[in-house]
């Protein structure tokens, strides 16, 4: 979000500074990890459909910019009861805004897409729009793109604090003092903290692993990118072999923890949920990971994004607290994020995202 940001921006001729506490791509929050799934039909809730589309739109710009592949269309598969979370939400969207859509029984999910393993009682519902960023690419992207445009980056230099001035915005790094008219704050799990409680986060410990591929049955286009809900709110996604094996995760269910207190060793216990969803879904694949990493979700209570002006000083932009599913929105919301800087408004919709509806701020800015 900060690296969209950046480039949004500087792009508009402003001049700016990003701090970064760790280096592009690091291992410490949530954008590393290779790939991403990005899909319409959002189950999450049906206002995020228009941004996605300008999402969609954002992200073939970028590739176009940069001149690299970030975006590869696959399909995707959302396979749960037909009264869960998942389909329900799924069709609710894709019926809201007329998404292309196919609703498909359990057999016929494993007539048209062979490694998957279900029972009668599971229903899928396929979106051909849905697909695959390439996560760590498209980082490197915006950095690029923001560096061209003149965006200063500086690179294992921590924000430590900020305060609202007359004269602007001071924020204290471990290098100095810096000054500006705006700040935007994308800073994932430590949000909040440089939030002071204005939304409560927890920050979540995710642990994807990468399975050998049995083939061209687990690569696109024969192979899908799947979220699927075993039981209600368990949920398990899948990405197809693009050249670094088979991603399957479960998705929330971790260790809660401080983001600089998240545990990086990955254990047995981390592995078995995940080996053993393989075994009863996708038989096929080899059940020893080959690769594996940590990252870290930052949830909200409702897990809905925290985007907007920060209700104590609308010179300070309040960016991505986004409970695991915000990467695919990057494109779009760092474009939020420069209008909102430079206009203090925006004409996508966003109202259901202020971080001011939690009401938790504990001191002023």
């Amino acid at each position: 979000m900060g690296a969209a940001a950046s480039y949004n921006l500087a792009k508009r001729g402003l001049r700016v500074l990003n701090v970064e506490r760790f280096g592009v791509n690091n291992k410490s929050g949530s954008s590393h990890g290779r790939t991403r799934i990005i899909r319409l039909a959002y189950y999450e809730d049906q206002r995020y459909v228009p941004l996605l589309r300008r999402a969609y739109d954002g992200w073939r710009d970028v590739e176009s910019k940069s001149g690299k592949k970030l975006l590869q269309v696959t399909g995707g598969l959302m396979i749960g009861r037909e009264g869960g979370e998942l389909v329900s939400g799924v069709l609710k969207s894709a019926r809201a805004y007329g998404l292309p859509h196919e609703v498909l029984s359990s057999s016929e999910v494993e007539g048209r897409f062979g490694i998957f393993t279900l029972t009668g009682e599971y229903t899928g519902v396929y979106e051909k729009d849905a697909g695959i960023l390439f996560a760590e690419e498209s980082v490197r992207a915006f950095v690029g793109l923001g560096s061209e445009a003149g965006c200063e980056f500086r690179f294992s230099e921590e924000v430590r604090d900020w305060k609202s001035e007359t004269e602007g915005i001071e924020v204290e790094t471990s290098s100095g003092v810096q000054t500006a008219p705006k700040l935007v704050l994308c800073a994932g799990a430590w949000n909040g903290r440089l939030l002071r409680g204005l939304v409560p986060l927890q920050c979540e410990r995710q642990v994807p692993f990468w399975f050998a591929s049995a083939g061209e049955d687990f690569a696109p286009p024969k192979m899908p990118v799947f979220i699927m809900e075993e039981d209600k709110g368990v949920f398990y996604y899948g990405i197809p072999d693009v050249g670094h094996g088979v991603k399957v995760a479960r998705s929330h269910g971790g260790l809660v923890s401080e983001p600089d207190r998240v545990k990086r060793d990955v254990t047995d216990e981390d592995i078995r949920p995940v080996r053993d969803f393989v075994s009863r879904r996708l038989k096929r694949l080899d059940g020893t990971p080959l690769a594996s990493t940590t990252c870290i979700y930052s949830n909200t209570p409702d897990t809905n994004f925290a985007v907007g002006l920060h209700p104590a000083d609308p010179r300070v932009v309040v960016m991505s607290a986004c409970s695991g599913h915000g990467f695919k929105f990057a494109s779009v919301l760092g474009e939020v994020a420069a209008d909102l800087a430079t206009e203090g408004k925006t004409a996508h919709d966003i109202s259901f995202l202020s971080p001011a509806r939690f009401g938790k701020e504990r001191r002023g800015a």
